[in-house]
């Protein structure tokens, strides 16, 4: 076989390659909004998404649930929380337990857990164990006891700094407080206002969307990926100038690919 027809097979190959890629991409093209409101904040983004929304516009587990008229919630380790201000710059997210918020209680006997991969608290906290169902004779010492009604538990429940297990109690439920927290008084207030974490994923947004990019979700590869608006390339971010268009030789690198929206992969952005 001569070199032309192996170079004329090559460059016939690129071209299938270049329009199956093409054909898979354009369902991404215009799908996913590049900020959006949920209930009362407004300017989100990626890696946020809406339940509607296709997957592809968000990181799996920054699903938020929308009303209008509410803050949005999230849940995280199947537990519901409602968001009181996400910074994006910052990468911020501030929650408070829904079950919480009208109630210095906890109505779910869990305790509060972040999903470490994911997220990391923002500052030092310390965390508080509620004790349920404790006999009347414990003489445990802790910050004092409330009054808490459950659907499975209504008595006196004990309060103590720390990660407590349930001892001679019925159930214990750890949630984290800032450190330095001592008046018992506050506690519901403290509990109100929530804490914060730092979201671990799509670091590297802020660069792809500067340069005219979209950040995606590959549900194939796992990946953060970079949506660049055509003419596209492969590369770091959409505004790198380092091209080669379709057709030039195989061994040259990378392709311009002509289509509306492309994928950009960016190395592994899952933090």
């Amino acid at each position: 076989m001569s070199m032309n027809s192996r170079y004329l097979i090559v460059k016939l190959l690129i071209f299938i390659t270049i329009e199956e890629c093409s054909s898979a991409l354009d369902g991404f093209n215009g799908t996913c909004d590049d900020s959006f409101s949920c209930g009362t904040i407004s300017g989100i983004g990626y890696p946020f998404r809406r339940h509607q929304d296709p997957t592809h516009c968000g990181y799996p587990g920054f699903e938020l649930n929308c009303d209008e008229r509410n803050l949005p919630t999230i849940d995280i380790m199947n537990l519901k929380y409602q968001i009181l201000g996400i910074d994006l710059t910052a990468q911020i997210l501030r929650v408070v337990r829904e079950d919480m918020v009208n109630s210095i209680c906890p109505q779910e006997l869990v305790n509060t857990t972040i999903n470490h991969e994911l997220f990391d608290y923002t500052s030092s906290y310390m965390n508080i164990s509620f004790l349920f169902g404790c006999p009347f004779s414990s003489n445990i010492v802790g910050f004092g006891s409330i009054l808490c009604s459950t659907d499975e538990i209504s008595s006196p429940v004990l309060v103590l700094p720390g990660i407590q297990g349930p001892g001679d109690c019925k159930t214990s439920v750890v949630t984290p407080v800032p450190v330095g927290f001592l008046d018992p008084t506050r506690l519901g207030q403290v509990l109100r206002e929530g804490f914060e974490v730092r979201w671990k994923v799509g670091r590297t947004c802020s660069g792809c969307m500067r340069s005219g990019g979209r950040c995606l979700y590959n549900n194939d590869t796992g990946l953060t990926m970079c949506g660049c608006p055509g003419p596209t390339f492969l590369a770091d971010n959409c505004s790198t100038t380092n091209k080669t268009e379709v057709g030039s030789s195989p061994s040259s690198g990378m392709q311009l690919f002509s289509t509306s929206f492309l994928l950009v992969g960016v190395g592994s952005w899952r933090g």
